[in-house]
């Protein structure tokens, strides 16, 4: 059998505003599946290529895949990326059938790819995988032929069903053992040369948040330990990173994670001379997160409050003690710069109610960052409720009415955010707004 040919597709997109400084942020899920590939003994021969335009350019995407000729295409979409990589992937299977399309990555889910707007999947794509990709994808690539049918062989990944009729799902997975059998694109020297670093320390959330995609994995107890993230943070130095990105759900969601991460840091000391952002999740603050966090002086610390509203909060199973907040909150603000996040266009909620927020958000003398509901495949629009009739952008999946909202009042309120934000000399994205402290 002649060497294997494998792409790599992704998009990353430039951000949207110059906020932290002209950074650069490579897709990070598309370079774990690479680091996966390329340790893989089984495919040392393989040839394998990684593409990114950078943009929704179908044109120049088909032209680097048709220079590489591949058998194997492994597709790794977000909610930016979608629309124009499901396009690719639809060009891709019209002139080569035969040519094997996985797609992975966070919006690469059953329920999106049922959407009329990307349906009928089978069309374009023979699997998805939702799962521990750094294990299922060289196993796909490891496969004796390369065909739909010998998909079957692999456990933990859903086959698109000839004709659009539905998928087939392969048997269950355990979750992976052990987080550190994972090759690291930074410890392989994958990864490009002064870009933002990404970490990780755990994978998965406790919480259910129905508006979050986190909670919706299976929990594993697994961590990363000391040794593994103390490799990660002396990559990273060699490396050049003006920045480390924490990717857990939070800091403090996993107290062995963050006895790791604290234990790697003191051995290798990378954390205070660089930018450092990472998630907190508020009513779980303790002395010793206060400690590392005044240690290694973070320059963004996101603080999830979504909704004053705790009406609103138990509709979306989120636990919220309003007391236990504002106490750590004034700890967080005394030892670091927090940045406090709610959203808007939550179901449930209201204009006046999301004011209501925003107003005891910038009462903390705190950055605050607002965002635009998004429907996600592992949160709402899989476990949104049918009396809150959603009815959302298929492209961007941003809420466009929902119960307590109409599509009148979502349109003023990106309004009114991009007014006040203006006022305030802040920044805003696409579907975020951001205010500075207020004084």
């Amino acid at each position: 059998m002649s060497a294997r040919r494998i792409a790599l597709v992704c998009m990353t997109p430039k951000p949207d505003t110059d906020e932290h400084g002209p950074l650069r942020l490579p897709s990070y899920g598309i370079h774990r599946i690479l680091a996966a590939t390329m340790a893989d003994p089984g495919l040392s021969s393989a040839k394998v290529s990684l593409i990114d335009a950078g943009g929704p350019d179908p044109d120049a995407y088909m032209s680097a895949i048709e220079q590489i000729d591949p058998d194997l295409i492994g597709f790794s979409i977000y909610v930016w990326s979608t629309p124009c990589l499901v396009e690719v992937a639809r060009r891709v299977k019209r002139r080569r059938p035969e040519t094997l399309i996985v797609f992975g990555g966070p919006s690469a889910r059953t329920a999106l790819f049922d959407l009329p707007a990307y349906a009928p999947a089978s069309a374009y794509l023979d699997a998805v995988v939702s799962v521990d990709g750094e294990a299922i994808f060289p196993e796909i690539a490891r496969l004796p032929a390369l065909t739909r049918d010998a998909l079957s062989a692999v456990p933990g990944i859903y086959v698109a069903t000839p004709g659009g009729t539905g998928w087939k799902h392969t048997g269950h997975r355990p979750a992976m053992a052990s987080l550190d059998d994972i090759p690291s694109p930074f410890q392989l020297g994958l990864m490009p040369a002064q870009s933002v670093a990404y970490l990780e320390t755990y994978r998965g959330c406790p919480l259910g948040c129905r508006f979050c995609e986190w909670g919706a994995k299976e929990t594993s107890k697994a961590v990363f330990s000391t040794d593994y993230i103390a490799r990660e943070l002396e990559a990273f130095a060699e490396y050049g990173a003006p920045a480390v990105f924490l990717l857990d759900a939070g800091l403090n969601l996993n107290a062995q994670g963050f006895r790791n991460l604290v234990a790697a840091d003191a051995r290798v000391g990378m954390l205070r001379s660089t930018k450092f952002w990472a998630e907190i999740y508020p009513t779980l603050v303790r002395d010793e997160h206060l400690e590392f966090l005044s240690r290694v002086g973070p320059s963004y610390l996101g603080v999830g409050l979504q909704s004053l509203d705790e009406r609103v909060l138990a509709l979306h199973d989120r636990p919220f003690d309003r007391g236990r907040f504002e106490r750590n909150m004034r700890a967080l603000a005394s030892v670091t710069t927090p940045e406090l996040q709610i959203i808007f266009a939550l179901p449930g909620d209201s204009p006046d109610g999301f004011r209501q927020t925003l107003e005891y958000a910038r009462s903390f003398g705190v950055a605050v960052r607002a965002y635009h509901c998004l429907v996600l495949p592992d949160a709402l629009m899989t476990r949104g409720r049918p009396e809150w009739r959603m009815r959302y952008d298929p492209a961007t999946l941003a809420m466009i009415e929902c119960d307590g909202w109409t599509p009148e009042e979502v349109t003023a309120m990106r309004e009114e955010l991009a007014r006040e934000t203006g006022k305030s000399n802040g920044h805003s994205g696409n579907y975020w707004w951001s205010f500075p402290p207020a004084r």
